[in-house]
């Protein structure tokens, strides 16, 4: 009995270090915003296939914010999510749906290209990227 408990305290004590490094490797490695004036294009691709292009002066260091500015701005672009743990999951652009739990849906972010790393709330923006919002269905 006492040995279990020691090797569950030794666990414990071991998840909480390397918790500690993972916090602190993100912490370096996160990506970096960048001050400034950016010319940014974003794309929203919709499940027929039709893809409408907005182009974008920002000093929005992070996607979502550039987007607000986009809404902002009287284009017709639209976005609407709901806030989680790890930012916000977009839901809806320009009016289409693509929620998992009822679509079987998702709107996937392409950044120049590839498949985003990050949420909108962390993708810094930088000049002269093409961020892709594309719906995607679960096959």
């Amino acid at each position: 009995m006492k040995n279990q408990k020691k090797i569950i305290i030794i666990a414990v004590c071991i998840l909480a270090a390397l918790i500690a490094v993972f916090a602190i490797v993100y912490a370096v490695k996160k990506p970096a915003a960048q001050a400034g004036q950016k010319d940014i294009t974003i794309e929203v691709t919709g499940s027929a296939g039709d893809t409408t292009e907005y182009e974008l002066i920002t000093d929005a260091e992070f996607l979502k914010d550039a987007m607000d500015e986009l809404v902002a701005n009287g284009s017709d672009f639209t976005y609407s999510g709901t806030d989680g743990d790890y930012g916000i999951m977009v839901e809806i652009i320009n009016g289409e749906s693509a929620i998992y739990e009822k679509d079987g849906a998702y709107w996937a972010l392409y950044v120049n290209g590839e498949y985003g790393q990050y949420g909108a709330d962390a993708q810094p923006v930088a000049d002269g990227d093409d961020y892709l919002w594309k719906y995607e269905a679960v096959q």
